[in-house]
């Protein structure tokens, strides 16, 4: 039998002036929608699948005609590929019925066929079985224990022939293959039936968690979105956190990367959410990897930018979407009135005031891969009249070409002027400092150019000593089908060849030192969407990381890592339930439920189309920390105040210190500054550097309250903020503290 080519065409190549606002109402809002619905479904109904290598169920008939029309030699080939694909798309059944009456045909047995020319064949049948254990249990019985390593219980399947026949497969292939990514998905398949670790042969024993290098002693989260009628089932996407009708209460926004999925919002009622999609003029705003929000026209109703074509190459020619919020409960398409309609393959972008002059700015990351589909980044200057115009070249900022994953506006040197840093997959990352306005790249100089294969990134303060930090998390697509095999390598304490992740501790000079490995985040984390807050409110920010790859076998669990007193990260992924093993996408931290602490909304789910599962909610129960919760509202700066930089100066001698922005590249927490303050009491002093007008300093302010800062006003203001207990979740903490 011919060896088996296997084709994985996901990869084919590796001066601020001071004006006051005014708003400015853009016309024909609903036509914006309709053009942009009708622009999106003839992407889809035009398309051609051997572009999309998500269109599985296409796919795998374009492999299975193939089969009859290709030369002999090459009929095995597409077979195979109409098999993979079939998995791909959602039909594990399918897939194993086809693989056995090969087998049964030509009188195989499994044996047989461990051997290099048809391991394949095995791995694809082994993985298949796996895949309907979890569509029957995890998906088909789903509940809130799905899916959580270390496994409770309640999470295990009851349906157990996809697991135990997947063992069997496993354990065949070992024999001759004894590969740590096979060892992980026969450990997984262990842990599914509460076998793991009893029953797991000690030669490919995998110990999960790996106690050695995790804090134990970190409370469980709970995971409630069902509960709360959040758990929207779906591929991979974006999410935004915030209150989106101004009624003091943070709703979920989220999209989904199928060219066909809805974007949804979840409305805040104060007893749950409610599906306000509808409602809210949005049916046809569709697809979308990503989304970040801000208030780009300044009239206090937040707005939506949507993200599209991303991973898609030559079939990624997608509009993004600028969604208006129109203050009334509804949104409008407002891209092409507002001038941002561009057709490139993205899912990254950061807004900032790069100009200082009071509106935001919007940086898109485009994907290029070199040489033949070139496309550069695009910066949109906002023209304070709702429109945006493309000014890359005059800011320096052209020519900016690679496989840009992630970008994001941060102020490194404290001038007051957003500073950009860009993830670009398989090439050196670029940070640009603002020289009032003008950009020049410095990365290399300042030392965070590396990892050469890195996705997300952002800018925060990891040790409180008032300059921004820089953390790329890495993602190297040389591996990406073996992301089982690295993470099992790594927590059995072998060394691993792929790209790790890196922290760059700010000098304070326009230099940076790289320290993930003390700081113990020396890993390949895989990371896709993540974010970043502070879980414990010790005053120290932590960060959670959605990991995977397209493939099935790419299952390894997403990851908490908590700030030990800015220096160094313990992971708390196993403690503290974080530890889902469904593709993990955007991730946004916010307080919900105004009890002042921050709960994590992450939304669940592959590319591939069988790839769905739900979205997940961990409810935080920590309530031994003190806190506060900051409103900015810019009258001279932008109207959110992105880009302002607060700091606290406690009565215990502390100073904690928090930028206002949506976090981190993939996915979007909530704008409201929610800042834990450890056992810090009182605020002696609270310093407000806008972007664009003097400091402002407020002394002797309460914890564990809400407060209004106007820039420009004296006082700061008291906003209302009680906790809310949500109907269907009644096991719900809710804890308030008074002095």
């Amino acid at each position: 039998m011919k060896r088996l080519l296997l084709i994985l065409f996901l990869f084919s190549a590796c001066g601020g002036n001071t004006t006051t606002h005014t708003v400015v109402k853009p016309v024909n809002l609903v036509s914006g929608t309709a053009e942009m619905t009708q622009t999106l479904q003839a992407l889809y109904d035009n398309g051609n699948p051997r572009d999309y290598y998500h269109w599985n169920k296409k796919l795998s008939n374009f492999y299975l005609n193939q089969i009859s029309q290709v030369p002999p030699q090459q009929q095995m080939n597409a077979w195979f590929q109409f098999c993979l694909e079939l998995l791909n798309a959602g039909e594990p059944e399918t897939c194993i019925l086809e693989i056995e009456k090969f087998i049964s045909d030509n009188k195989y047995n499994y044996a047989q066929l461990v051997k290099d020319d048809t391991l394949p064949i095995m791995e694809l049948l082994a993985l298949a079985h796996l895949r309907l254990g979890e569509v029957r249990n995890c998906q088909e019985n789903h509940n809130e224990h799905s899916c959580i390593l270390p496994l409770k219980k309640e999470g295990q399947h009851t349906d157990k022939a996809g697991s135990e026949k997947a063992i069997e497969l496993y354990t065949l292939i070992l024999e001759k293959y004894p590969r740590d990514k096979f060892k992980w998905l026969l450990n997984v398949a262990y842990m599914t039936l509460g076998e793991h670790p009893s029953n797991v042969p000690p030669a490919y024993l995998i110990p999960y968690p790996n106690h050695e290098n995790k804090l134990n002693s970190f409370p469980a989260f709970k995971e409630v979105a069902m509960q709360l009628g959040v758990a929207e089932n779906g591929l991979s996407g974006g999410v935004c956190l915030d209150d989106f009708n101004n009624d003091g209460l943070i709703d979920i926004f989220a999209t989904a990367y199928g060219m066909l999925d809805q974007c949804k919002l979840f409305l805040n009622t104060g007893k749950g959410f409610r599906d306000a999609t509808e409602s809210a003029g949005l049916i046809g705003i569709v697809s979308g990897l990503n989304c970040i929000h801000a208030d780009y026209d300044n009239d206090g109703n937040k707005d939506i930018f949507i993200l599209r074509g991303g991973w898609l190459g030559k079939g990624g020619n997608h509009p993004n979407s600028l969604l208006r919020n129109n203050g009334d409960g509804t949104f409008s398409d407002v891209t092409k009135s507002a001038g941002l309609l561009s057709f490139h393959p993205t899912q990254t972008a950061t807004w900032g005031d790069v100009n200082k002059d009071g509106y935001l700015d919007l940086f898109i990351g485009n994907e290029s891969s070199m040489p033949d589909l070139v496309h550069a980044c695009e910066l949109y200057v906002n023209q304070k009249d709702g429109t945006f115009k493309e000014a890359a070249v005059e800011y320096n900022l052209s020519g900016i070409v690679g496989f840009v994953k992630g970008v994001s506006f941060g102020d490194f040197n404290n001038d007051h002027w957003p500073d950009l840093y860009v993830s670009m997959m398989g090439q050196e990352n670029l940070l640009f400092k603002n020289e009032k306005g003008k950009f020049t790249e410095i990365g290399k100089k300042a030392g965070v150019n590396l990892p050469k294969f890195s996705f997300p990134c952002w800018f925060f303060d990891v040790n409180n000593d008032g300059f921004n930090d820089i953390f790329v998390s890495s993602y190297d697509t040389r591996n990406i089908r073996n992301l089982a095999d690295d993470y099992a390598k790594e927590i059995q304490g072998k060394p691993v060849r792929s790209d790790k992740s890196k922290l760059f501790i700010n000098n304070g000079d326009e230099t940076f030192s790289e320290q993930s490995v003390p700081f113990n985040l020396d890993k390949s984390m895989y990371s896709m969407g993540c974010n970043f807050g502070d879980i414990d409110n010790d005053g120290w920010l932590d960060f959670y990381l959605g990991t995977g790859a397209p493939d099935f076998s790419t299952i390894i669990p997403n990851r908490m890592f908590r700030n030990n007193n800015g220096k160094s990260f313990e992971e708390v992924t196993a403690s503290g339930r974080f530890g889902h093993i469904q593709k993990g996408h955007g991730i946004g931290f916010a307080d919900f439920d105004n009890d002042g602490d921050q709960d994590i909304y992450a939304v669940m789910g592959g590319a591939f189309e069988g790839d769905e599962f739900t979205n997940v909610y961990f409810e935080n129960p920590i309530d031994e920390n003190n806190w506060i919760v900051f409103e900015l509202e810019g009258i001279r700066s932008n109207r959110n105040g992105i880009g302002a930089r607060l700091k606290l100066e406690m009565d215990n001698g502390r100073e904690i210190y928090h930028t206002i922005n949506t976090g981190g590249s993939f996915g979007a927490n909530s704008l409201q500054a929610e800042i834990g303050l450890g056992k810090g009491a009182v605020i002696k002093t609270l310093s407000v550097a806008w972007p664009n007008s003097e400091m402002q300093v407020f002394n002797n302010i309460d914890s564990n309250k809400k407060y209004r800062i106007v820039e420009g006003d004296a006082e700061l203001k008291v906003v209302q903020y009680e906790p809310i207990i949500f109907e269907g979740n009644d096991e719900g903490h809710h804890h308030h503290h008074h002095h």
